[in-house]
């Protein structure tokens, strides 16, 4: 995310604020708390309400690629500066961070030391789950240098239908298959313009226009027809989804569902954020919360350590504060402990940004 900053330009304050949601929302969407619905009861209020849950926090990672998208596309550099400055940046923390997994796996009994396999799945996979945000970033980065004036180029009218086609083709289409086609047609693969919702493609580009092309007045209007909207969508998926009897399994079965919440949740944060925070009134809480922003690379690079148990005396601290409770009491446990790691996460981080040279590594 140090690609994701405007070097030496005002920081928005609504922007940090979305940093620091995404952030701790990404800490407990891989938590045990998001998937606490597969350990109650079906049909009960604890059982729809941890279903719910599971859906609202998927668009951490998805809402980062926006505020990526807002800020990296209005800038002006050359093909050469975009590579040395941002995409040789990226790859170096790929590199070294994946590394520093690789030990602390290595050093947990998870794997075994041998850099002959470690190149290659540097190469072809995530070290932790959360990484492949890192390779999307890349691809984006990649992509700057045709992207930029394709979007600065567009009408406003060509970003609405572009959202719009996105939004039916990847989520109201696939229902359509299931609910009236009953899965016995889907739409010719040739047809699918599967290039156009990317995340490396269509987030970037949802950043952009609801930052540069929106005011904050329409955002305004916007929020007040897209929250609820978002709320009853969520509600319907969680409806779908709870009559399908879904497990972890299962869920990854059912995109479609996930992937229109996804969205639909990233441009209403998007929008209400800015909405709110979009003026800055120079009030003692803005500092600290562009602090938190600023450090929100560190916080997504070290949050790891604190998880699945990859550090033996960590998880022992987790268990002694949060216990290990069941049902909706472990949605509870794990927002606490992503608050937790965040906190512990942004101290060292803020530290290092003191040290020069350092800061430009960070948000």
């Amino acid at each position: 995310m140090s690609d994701l900053r405007r070097p030496r330009r005002k920081r928005e304050l609504y922007f940090d604020v979305l940093w620091v949601i995404a952030i701790v929302f990404l800490i407990f969407s891989y938590s045990d708390g998001v998937n606490a619905y597969i350990d109650l009861q079906m049909g009960t209020l604890p059982y729809y309400l941890s279903l719910f849950v599971s859906q609202v926090v998927r668009f951490p990672l998805w809402l980062c690629l926006m505020i990526s998208g807002a800020i990296l596309l209005d800038m002006h550099e050359a093909i050469k500066t975009v590579w040395r400055k941002r995409i040789l940046r990226m790859i170096i923390i790929i590199v070294v961070f994946s590394f520093l997994y690789y030990l602390a796996d290595c050093k947990a009994g998870r794997d075994n030391f041998d850099l002959t396999r470690f190149i290659p799945d540097l190469y072809a996979r995530d070290r932790i789950t959360q990484f492949w945000y890192l390779y999307s970033t890349l691809g984006f980065l990649v992509c700057l240098p045709f992207m930029r004036p394709m979007v600065k180029n567009m009408r406003d009218e060509d970003f609405i239908y572009l959202i719009i086609a996105v939004f039916v083709l990847k989520s109201i289409l696939p229902l359509f298959d299931i609910y009236v086609l009953m899965n016995r047609y889907s739409l010719n693969p040739n047809t699918k313009l599967e290039w156009i919702w990317e995340v490396i493609f269509i987030y970037p580009v949802m950043g952009y226009f609801f930052h540069h092309r929106m005011s904050v007045d329409q955002c305004k209007k916007l929020s007040l027809i897209l929250l609820p909207l978002d709320l009853l969508w969520l509600a319907y998926n969680t409806y779908i989804l709870s009559n399908k009897g879904v497990s972890m399994g299962d869920y990854i079965m059912y995109p479609e569902y996930h992937s229109s919440v996804t969205m639909l949740n990233c441009v209403t944060l998007f929008v209400t954020a800015k909405a709110l925070f979009r003026r800055r009134e120079h009030r003692p809480w803005e500092r600290i919360i562009g602090s938190f922003g600023g450090c929100s690379l560190g916080i997504f690079l070290l949050h790891g350590f604190f998880l699945d148990g990859r550090i033996e005396y960590i998880e022992k601290i987790r268990i002694q504060i949060c216990g290990e409770p069941d049902g909706l009491g472990k949605i509870a446990a794990a927002l606490l402990w992503s608050v937790i790691v965040y906190l512990v996460c942004y101290l060292p981080v803020w530290l290092l940004r003191r040290i020069p040279g350092i800061r430009d590594l960070t948000l």
